[in-house]
């Protein structure tokens, strides 16, 4: 192969990988991690066996892409909840907050609800803002804010329901109300 074929086949291979994760990105982050495949391809000009060729799987494909964005968008909510002056303000925000990027971003949604494991750099993205998470609700515990019923546990799950219910269009219109009524009921009354 001479070499200027060799360069050109590269410049390609490269340009190919930039349209994939553009399509990717614009994709994921308008439907979900659970995208067609094949429509990814599609938009960027490329086979599916291209995307195959250059990412390996799905998931393969959602850890080039996602990460940055995820990272991006739970640190910035991270920022905002530290900045916050009590540990029950702090837990507050932090669940809504969480909430609202569930409810308005379908490929973080995705990622927090854990629904591709095998992404595992989207997962350890993942498992920083479940760190935090954790550490709210201890030290809620700790200043007397919060239930000692409440557990780390209950808060995922309030988490997990509120991604599940924000991706089905036919889950009731009240879940957000249900979900912010069962965080309230955990704060311990102040006498």
């Amino acid at each position: 192969m001479d070499m200027t074929r060799s360069k050109s086949v590269r410049r390609d291979a490269r340009e190919n990988v930039a349209k994939l994760h553009a399509a990717a990105l614009d994709i994921f982050l308008a439907k979900g991690l659970d995208a067609p495949l094949e429509e990814i391809a599609r938009a960027a000009g490329v086979s599916i066996g291209t995307l195959y060729y250059r990412f390996g799987s799905r998931e393969g494909l959602i850890d080039a892409v996602i990460p940055e964005i995820a990272g991006s968008r739970l640190q910035t909510l991270a920022s905002t909840v530290m900045a916050k002056d009590t540990p029950s303000q702090r837990l507050g925000a932090f669940v809504h907050g969480m909430i609202e990027l569930q409810r308005d971003d379908p490929a973080l949604n995705d990622a927090i609800l854990r629904r591709y494991p095998d992404a595992v750099a989207l997962l350890g993205i993942c498992d920083r803002s479940a760190e935090l998470g954790q550490t709210l609700v201890r030290e809620a515990h700790a200043d007397g804010s919060l239930s000692p019923d409440f557990t780390e546990h209950d808060l995922f799950c309030l988490l997990w329901l509120a991604g599940t219910a924000s991706r089905d269009p036919n889950a009731p219109t009240g879940w957000h109300r249900v979900i912010t009524r069962a965080l309230d009921s955990a704060w311990v009354a102040v006498t």
